[in-house]
């Protein structure tokens, strides 16, 4: 279950997809994944959105929040293949991290 940050400024926020990528060019990858927290509370159904923020869960080595991500982002596209092979990756990140 993705858990969602509480204290969230970017709520409210008329294009948090476009906030998101700002951040990421500029290396803030904790701080990228509230603008796309904003966006799937926004726009649950947005498949690219969830894959996103999986996607900078994971470049954060948080794949608990990454796979939570990653398995709304699969609800809504099923045949996702980019999501798909997320979801392996952080899915044996995971097993590795159990392991040691």
């Amino acid at each position: 279950v993705y858990v969602s940050s509480e204290m969230n400024p970017y709520v409210g926020h008329p294009n948090p997809m476009q906030e998101e990528q700002e951040l990421f060019r500029k290396g803030l990858l904790g701080e990228a994944a509230l603008p796309l927290e904003a966006e799937v509370l926004k726009n649950p159904d947005n498949a690219e959105g969830s894959r996103l923020l999986g996607v900078t869960h994971a470049e954060n080595d948080d794949d608990q929040q990454a796979i939570a991500a990653m398995l709304h982002a699969q609800e809504a596209n099923p045949t996702n293949l980019e999501v798909l092979l997320a979801l392996g990756v952080s899915h044996t990140n995971e097993l590795e991290q159990e392991k040691h």
